[in-house]
């Protein structure tokens, strides 16, 4: 894994990380909607052949979850 999915791993003061099986989600931490949604684009924008990213909506043009699957290698 790279230094960018350990450090999503940690969690962080705008969000908190779930392990699934697939993968792990990302949750936006309540209060910290702007963050959250810097941290959902750049998961996106990084994605590619390590894992792929699938965001959700909150309703309000943000985002509250990124579900990250993680690519077998």
């Amino acid at each position: 894994m790279t230094t960018f999915i350990y450090t999503l791993l940690k969690g962080g003061p705008a969000f908190t990380v779930e392990a699934v099986e697939s993968g792990f989600l990302i949750h936006r931490v309540e209060g910290h909607d702007s963050g959250f949604n810097d941290i959902a684009r750049a998961v996106m924008n990084n994605s590619g052949s390590e894992y792929s990213a699938f965001p959700r909506s909150d309703g309000c043009g943000g985002y509250d979850c990124v579900h990250v699957i993680l690519h077998e290698r």
